[in-house]
């Protein structure tokens, strides 16, 4: 699959589905959009829909063009989108899916799947294919299907047409109904290797340091990793050590005025770059200091493993976690944040 990273054993099934031509009628890819779920969703559809010889959408021929241009008439994708939105800004929204699918923007909690377009995709797959070939729907963040729908393509699932089929992309397996779940064959997308993360930012032109870097750090997410990319890692870096060494180090007076004033964006950004200071003092005191992060930095580390025990690190990463939901619920982080240092403090 060309535009899908690392997941080898995944793009192995699926091509050896295609070339026994042993396609179950629905699949369920479980994997975030940083994990290549969607990628390797999209480019199987392709597949499906290629004119062309062997396992791989060869992306040139008429076949391939309508379906990534989305006006191929036996293929239909589902994405979740707001009632209020537009068919013109509904139809770039999903072209641009087509064309990143590692970058495009994710949907709202408060968006989903309608039933109107499961009942369209239903109205498609009543009839014979148009090219004689499949007929495919491709359901993105499945998860957001409202219940009324989820149940509309339930009946799909239970009996469906020849030649057909239905892929689902979701993350929590547990969202979906189990009546749904059961009726679909899994495809797993774990989190990617730092390797695989390592060489697609080369690809796109990121120097070996930053990219070993972000590698090491995104959770094998590559939407992550290219975020990471558009601030300089280093930058970001030292602001979340300087931070650090406020919180254990600095004058009180100075700290309580600067936590007071954080902006909510740039405390959230620090505290990511604080997790990765964190597990490289844990890395550094189990031994393993040729797998830290910050190696550039190495002394800084030693000052962080001197400081911070199990114990410690332990409670200082859940503290983090409870300022990201402060975060999500709307309180006022720099109380938080105020807090966060008081418990630092009392190492």
């Amino acid at each position: 699959m060309k535009r899908v990273i690392g997941q080898a054993r995944a793009a192995r099934v699926l091509a050896e589905w295609v070339e026994k031509d042993r396609i179950p009628h629905a699949l369920l890819f479980l994997g975030t959009s940083g994990t290549g779920a969607v990628a390797a969703a999209l480019e199987f559809v392709q597949a499906l829909h290629c004119r062309a010889e062997g396992a791989v959408a060869c992306g040139r021929c008429p076949s391939c063009q309508k379906v990534a241009h989305l006006n191929h008439p036996d293929n239909t994708l589902l994405f979740p989108f707001s009632r209020r939105v537009k068919e013109d800004d509904m139809q770039a929204a999903l072209l641009e899916v087509w064309q990143s699918p590692y970058r495009y923007p994710l949907p709202g909690d408060n968006e989903n799947i309608a039933i109107d377009r499961v009942r369209q995709m239903q109205r498609q797959f009543a009839h014979s294919a148009f090219a004689g070939g499949w007929r495919t729907a491709l359901v993105l963040h499945a998860e957001q299907m409202r219940a009324e729908a989820a149940n509309a393509m339930l009946k799909t699932l239970e009996e469906p047409p020849d030649r057909s089929l239905i892929i689902l992309v979701a993350s929590p397996k547990d969202a979906l109904l189990p009546t749904i779940v059961s009726r679909c064959q899994f495809v797993k997308f774990p989190a990617l290797l730092p390797a695989d993360i390592r060489t697609a930012l080369a690809a796109q032109g990121v120097d070996e340091t930053a990219a070993d870097f972000i590698a090491r750090t995104c959770g094998g997410d590559f939407r992550r990793a290219m975020d990471m990319t558009e601030g300089r890692v280093a930058d970001r870096q030292d602001r979340a050590f300087r931070f650090l060494d406020a919180l254990l180090w600095g004058q009180d007076e100075r700290t309580f005025e600067a936590l007071a004033k954080l902006d909510r964006q740039e405390a959230l950004e620090i505290l990511e770059g604080v997790e990765v200071w964190l597990r490289d003092a844990l890395l550094l005191q189990c031994g393993l200091p040729d797998q830290i992060a910050n190696a550039a930095q190495v002394d800084n580390v030693g000052r962080l493993a001197e400081v911070f025990d199990l114990d410690h690190l332990t409670a200082t990463v859940k503290k983090i976690e409870s300022l990201r939901e402060m975060n999500h619920r709307n309180v006022n982080i720099n109380l938080g944040l105020i807090s966060f240092w008081q418990r630092i403090r009392s190492f």
